[in-house]
């Protein structure tokens, strides 16, 4: 079984740690020291060792890879630090804030022929997969992306979550032949509520809606084809009955994202398959992201 180390240990760290305790085994957790969090480790993972240096992560040969949910400024240098360690490498999305780590970071990997795996989770969600065959029998023509929530102020929201869509657009379109944000407002941060519009090939189009100063908590993607209407909701897929005016369920996911991508980090790893496909799918994100920003 590989051995993980994983760094960082906030609210979505604990999620990893859930994650990859039951398919591998995580051996070491770093933290700044966060009494809270350390607190927590002991109680319900005594056994993982906590430590509040990443170079004794970095040295310790029993360590085939390093999980990395940290903030996102953070997340090049220690990326890179890990993989001229010579460890495998899961960075949560967005792998870097520059086009120039970004391009960095993926020669090291090659270099060193390591996994670079980056966590763009809606990608591993099974209705993904599902919409990825809807496309490919009746052709999407338009999609929407609405996202409601409240807070992650601290984080950029063109990073933090912005950088979530794009992963999907690309997966399933391809690059857009054009993007314009076409509003920004502010309110906790100079970007709270933002909206794009993106042309894409063969006359799509794609319009994306965040907001984080919203009380209520929703993620949807409607879907239009030349046949159907679809929505993605959480964890289930919709399509509207023209007869009856209705949207009926036609499938539910059965695992969740977040175990699957874990999972296909550690399949991986074991059969000693290095890939570097979502590292170049982040890449692109950071493109995309970087025009946004000039």
């Amino acid at each position: 079984m590989k051995k993980i180390a994983i760094i960082g240990l906030g609210k979505w760290g604990r999620n990893l740690l859930r994650e990859f305790s039951k398919i591998s085994c995580v051996t070491k957790c770093h933290t700044r020291g966060n009494q809270k969090n350390i607190s927590w480790l002991r109680k319900n993972y005594p056994k993982v060792v906590h430590t509040t240096s990443i170079r004794d992560i970095f040295t310790d040969k029993n360590v085939d890879a390093v999980v990395i949910s940290t903030p996102i400024d953070s997340h090049f240098k220690i990326a890179r630090n890990a993989l001229e360690a010579g460890k495998h490498v899961f960075v949560e999305k967005p792998m870097t804030s520059t086009i120039v780590e970004a391009k960095q970071l993926l020669k090291i990997a090659k270099s060193k022929n390591l996994n670079l795996f980056v966590g763009h989770i809606f990608l591993h969600n099974e209705i993904f997969k599902k919409i990825k065959k809807i496309d490919s029998q009746e052709s999407i023509i338009y999609a929407h992306f609405a996202w409601k929530k409240f807070g992650t102020f601290d984080e950029d929201i063109f990073k933090n979550l912005l950088s979530h869509d794009i992963s999907l657009i690309l997966e399933l379109f391809g690059a857009p032949n054009r993007i314009r944000l076409t509003s920004n407002v502010g309110f906790i941060t100079t970007s709270d509520r933002i909206n794009l519009e993106l042309n894409l090939t063969q006359h799509r189009k794609c319009d994306v809606s965040i907001d984080r100063i919203s009380p209520y908590k929703e993620k949807s993607v409607t879907f239009l084809t030349k046949k159907n209407l679809f929505v993605w909701n959480d964890d289930k897929l919709l399509r509207f009955d023209k007869r009856s005016q209705l949207f009926e369920k036609i499938y539910q996911s059965k695992n969740t994202p977040l175990h699957l991508e874990c999972k296909d980090f550690i399949i991986n790893i074991t059969n000693k398959k290095v890939s570097y496909d979502s590292a170049i799918l982040a890449l692109n994100v950071t493109r995309i992201l970087s025009k946004l920003s000039r």
